[in-house]
Order: C-alpha cells, then sequence, then structure tokens
C-alpha cells in the first residue's frame, strides 16, 4: 500500500470511529427520549378520569404507547471486535492490511447500528404518535363528559 493510501485509511477509520460514537449517542438519545414517553403514557394510563368511552379509550390507547415506547429500549446488540482473535491473526500482517481489515468490520458495524438506529428511531415516532392520539382522546373525552 502507497503511502498515500495509508494516510487515506487513517482518515477513513477516523471518520467511522467518529459515525460510531455519534451512533452511540444518537442510540441514548432516542432511549432518553423514549423514557419521557413512556412516563406521560403511564401517568394517562393512571390519571385518566373515567366516564365517557373516550376516556376509557385513552387509557387503551395510552397502554399501547407505553408499549411502543418500552419497544423502544429493547436491548440492542452492541457490537465489538473480538479482540483476542484480531491479535492472534493480524499480529505477523503486514500493517496497512490490518488496518484495512479492521476498517472493514468497522463499517459493517455502523451499518448494523444504522439498521437498529432506524428501526428505534421507527418505534419512537410510533409510540409519540400513539401517544398524542391518547391526548386527543383524553381532551375530547374531558370535553364531552
Amino acid at each position: 500500500m502507497t503511502n498515500q493510501g495509508t494516510r487515506s485509511l487513517g482518515a477513513l477509520i477516523e471518520e467511522v470511529r467518529i459515525e460510531r460514537e455519534f451512533q452511540l449517542r444518537h442510540f441514548d438519545a432516542v432511549d432518553a427520549k423514549a423514557g419521557i414517553i413512556l412516563g406521560f403514557a403511564g401517568a394517562l394510563v393512571a390519571f385518566a378520569p373515567s366516564g365517557h368511552f373516550l376516556l376509557q379509550a385513552t387509557r387503551y390507547v395510552a397502554s399501547v404507547s407505553a408499549v411502543l415506547a418500552l419497544w423502544t429500549f429493547w436491548p440492542r446488540r452492541f457490537w465489538a471486535t473480538n479482540l483476542r482473535p484480531l491479535r492472534d491473526l493480524y499480529l505477523a500482517a503486514e500493517e496497512p492490511f490490518t488496518r484495512l481489515r479492521l476498517l472493514d468490520t468497522q463499517i459493517l458495524m455502523v451499518e448494523s447500528f444504522g439498521r437498529d438506529l432506524n428501526k428505534k428511531a421507527w418505534r419512537l415516532k410510533l409510540a409519540m404518535a400513539v401517544l398524542a392520539l391518547a391526548a386527543v382522546l383524553t381532551a375530547l373525552g374531558t370535553a364531552v363528559d
């Protein structure tokens, strides 16, 4: 590998590292938002007044939102480099070859994290939409009652 290729490889490895850190922060942010939705959904389930059937429906819809928020929390796979085989396989290899293999592996991790993150974000959006519906039902039910 040329000197230019080695510099490019280093830049790519750094970019992949930055992307992995961003994804981990995004995972944490989605979990935090799911916790907020879970709290509000739980409050609606617990404190929705009884009376009109819309108010009863509020409890069911808010329960669905809570379940969706919990689903967002579902534990994710945490991909990490298996260091022992890495040492055993690549210790004698040329450094650029080893760095390229590491880069390829980390790119696969980023792609997998991205798919998982998109699924989590979709579930969070769904939980928010269902919670909004529960809030509307609460307002309508309270007005009608």
